[in-house]
């Protein structure tokens, strides 16, 4: 996650790179963000381009369409898990995150429903 996040942040990174930006402060090996890189690529979450004899990485989706394609599998990965305990847990967590985080789901909807009905 350290790596894609950096990608995200501030990418797009070559091996070298991100193993200074990434590897050397947590104490991981070169060929460690090398391999982690190369699974980001296979999986479809990087992308990568030669340069020279080296490969520079960027990420190939947003925060968000990752974040989407992670709920998505975990629903699909625990079947028979009914809607409203998925969105009772939701509430749960964005509660603990405070007041402000409530008020900003609950516009969230409000939009949500607004732009379905056509409304601005």
């Amino acid at each position: 996650m350290a790596v894609l996040d950096r990608l995200w942040s501030n990418g797009p990174f070559d091996v070298v790179a991100m193993h200074a930006a990434v590897g050397i402060p947590r104490g991981l090996a070169r060929n460690t963000i090398q391999s982690t890189l190369e699974r980001l690529f296979r999986k479809g979450l990087a992308q990568r381009r030669k340069i020279g004899r080296a490969y520079e990485y960027r990420a190939s989706l947003s925060r968000r369409e990752w974040l989407t394609r992670t709920l998505s599998g975990l629903l699909e990965a625990t079947p028979g898990t009914d809607a409203q305990l998925v969105l009772s847990a939701f509430v749960d967590l964005v509660e603990r995150t405070g007041e402000a985080s409530l008020d900003a789901l609950e516009d969230l909807v409000q939009r949500r429903r607004r732009e379905r009905e056509g409304e601005p």
